[in-house]
C-alpha cells in the first residue's frame, strides 16, 4: 500500500476521543498532517487515562491554511473555543484541518496492553503514524465488524416496527 493511501492510527485526549464518538467534534485539528488525507481511515487511540484503540473515521474535507483562516471555517465544529485553539496553534504559521465523517466506535475496544501482545512492536503515536498492514487487518475487521451490526440492528428494529404496524 502506498504512503498516499495508508491508514494512520491518531492519538486523541478522551475529551476529544468523547466528542469525536458522540457525534459533537466534526473536526480534527493538527499542526502537521501527511499528504493527500482525503477518504483516508483514521483509527483513534484514546491516551491516558483510557489508553485504548476506540474506533476510527474516514476523512473528509481537507484545510490547510493560516490559523485565523482555518477558524473561520472549523469554528463551530471542532469541539474547542478560541482561546484553546489559539493556545494550540501559537507560533504556528500553518493549521491543518480534516473532517471527521462516518464515525464509528468499536464495541469492544483494544486496550494497550492486548495492542501489545497482539503486535509485537505496537508503539502508540506521540501524534499520528502510519498504521502496520498486519494491524490495519485488525482494525479495519473490528470497523467492518460493528458496521454489520449495526446493519443487522436496523434490519431487526424495521422488521419489529413492520410487525407492529401490521398487528
Amino acid at each position: 500500500m502506498s504512503k498516499s493511501m495508508e491508514s494512520l492510527l491518531l492519538s486523541l485526549k478522551p475529551r476529544y476521543a468523547n466528542l469525536v464518538f458522540n457525534g459533537l467534534k466534526k473536526v480534527e485539528l493538527r499542526r502537521r498532517s501527511p499528504r493527500n488525507l482525503k477518504g483516508r481511515d483514521v483509527f483513534v487511540y484514546v491516551t491516558n487515562p483510557d489508553r485504548i484503540l476506540r474506533g476510527g473515521f474516514k476523512v473528509g474535507n481537507v484545510w490547510i491554511g493560516t490559523p485565523e483562516e482555518i477558524w473561520e471555517i472549523v469554528s463551530e465544529s471542532a469541539g474547542l473555543d478560541k482561546s484553546e485553539f489559539d493556545a494550540y496553534y501559537a507560533g504556528r504559521e500553518v493549521a491543518y484541518a480534516f473532517e471527521i465523517v462516518e464515525p464509528l466506535e468499536y464495541e469492544n475496544p483494544l486496550t494497550l496492553d492486548a495492542l501489545k501482545r497482539m503486535f509485537r512492536n505496537f508503539v502508540v503515536p506521540q501524534s499520528w503514524r502510519y498504521v502496520k498492514p498486519d494491524e490495519h487487518q485488525v482494525f479495519r475487521d473490528m470497523m467492518q465488524a460493528n458496521s454489520t451490526t449495526e446493519i443487522d440492528d436496523h434490519a431487526v428494529n424495521n422488521s419489529l416496527v413492520e410487525e407492529a404496524v401490521a398487528v
